[in-house]
């Protein structure tokens, strides 16, 4: 689906796409006049922080719907490419159109009305002579309808969205195989089960060496081994000591068979 210029007008993210300016993206992707941006996620900390942590490892900007700038944090590109390539972007694109399109036709041709028609209503009974006494009544129940009406539209918009979204994951599955989507799905898990291992991880060591700086610890060496370097100094000491009873006595044993 192209769009020309003059219909681009979804903004995802805009502030984030702005942060890019004067940065080279490792992949550009053309198609239907537009332009897609891969970018490093690991190069944008502030991006980084706000997202990843939360296990959010892509983020899709755009400032004017039809340049998109995607940053990607580089391991999880590496392990799930296929997700990313341009023949999947394209139908993610396509999707937010739709949804673009749908909510912008819902927001025109019933919201707008809808709450002229409720302001009109409401007006025209507060200004009515002579009614004063009672007009609260109609007002609360045109103030109620509008409120009624306005979550009938979100949750009409929302199944609209929820089924363009199953008609793109079809398509990503017909682009990409059965069997490929639910490789890359499981692929996509497994990276994320090994990332969030992996940080909790270097938090316990972390929290490990805090605790044995704060005991007077040299350092910490490995949760495996279990030992701080004092740990590991106090039992080389008795060893010493073992060692030095033992060859006394040693000595005096020889003394005795000596005599």
């Amino acid at each position: 689906m192209s769009r020309k210029e003059s219909d681009a007008y979804m903004r995802i993210n805009p502030k984030i796409y702005a942060l890019a300016e004067g940065y080279e993206p490792f992949e550009r992707q053309e198609f239907d006049g537009r332009l897609v941006e891969l970018f490093e996620l690991d190069e944008f900390p502030q991006v980084y922080e706000q997202n990843v942590p939360k296990g959010k490892f892509v983020v899709w900007s755009s400032a004017d719907g039809t340049n998109y700038r995607l940053f990607i944090e580089k391991g999880f590109y590496n392990e799930v490419k296929e997700l990313y390539s341009q023949p999947i972007n394209k139908i993610w694109l396509d999707f937010w159109d739709r949804c673009d399109d749908t909510t912008k036709k819902y927001n025109y041709r019933v919201m707008i009305p809808l709450a002229i028609v409720c302001l009109c209503i409401y007006l025209i009974f507060s200004f009515i002579p002579g009614i004063s006494s009672w007009a609260i009544y109609p007002q609360i129940g045109v103030f109620v309808l509008f409120i009624i009406g306005m979550f009938v539209i979100q949750k009409v918009t929302k199944n609209k969205m929820n089924q363009f979204n199953h008609e793109s994951v079809d398509l990503i599955k017909q682009e990409l195989t059965v069997e490929g989507f639910e490789r890359v799905i499981q692929k996509q898990k497994d990276y994320t089960d090994r990332f969030f291992e992996e940080k909790q991880r270097e938090i316990d060591e972390e929290i490990a060496r805090e605790e044995a700086a704060d005991k007077g610890e040299v350092a910490y060496i490995d949760e495996d081994k279990e030992e701080t370097n004092s740990e590991v100094e106090d039992k080389v000491t008795v060893d010493t000591l073992n060692t030095a009873v033992n060859t006394l006595e040693s000595e005096e044993k020889a003394e005795d068979n000596h005599e």
